[in-house]
């Protein structure tokens, strides 16, 4: 779901810090520390995009099967939301929406 310039991004920011010192080891762990909580950050935003075309997928499905299976993934992604802002409130990161532009294409079918 990323784009392969996104990817190419991280990737280089990883290498970029590759070297022999105390400070550059330092530097790598802070730079995966934040590549990891800005993929979090985009799943959050999915989660949150989710609950609101779930429930218009719910209104629009064709059969009682279907939306008892909508039914029950909202219920997973309510779950994954709350999990994911604990996450973020224990590691104090306050700022956790961040824009995922590929959910908005994926949302587009569902209406």
């Amino acid at each position: 779901m990323k784009s392969t310039a996104t990817k190419t991004n991280k990737k280089v920011a990883l290498q970029e810090g590759k070297g022999n010192s105390e400070n550059t080891i330092s530097e790598t762990k802070q730079d995966c520390r934040n590549i990891f909580v800005e993929e979090l950050k985009e799943i959050y935003f999915s989660e949150k995009a989710l609950m609101i075309s779930i429930p218009i997928m719910i209104k629009n499905a064709a059969t009682d099967e279907l939306v008892d299976a909508l039914k029950v993934h909202l219920q997973f992604t309510q779950e994954h939301i709350q999990r994911l802002e604990f996450f973020f409130t224990s590691i104090g990161e306050a700022d956790i929406m961040l824009k995922y532009e590929a959910m908005y294409g994926l949302m587009k079918p569902g209406k």
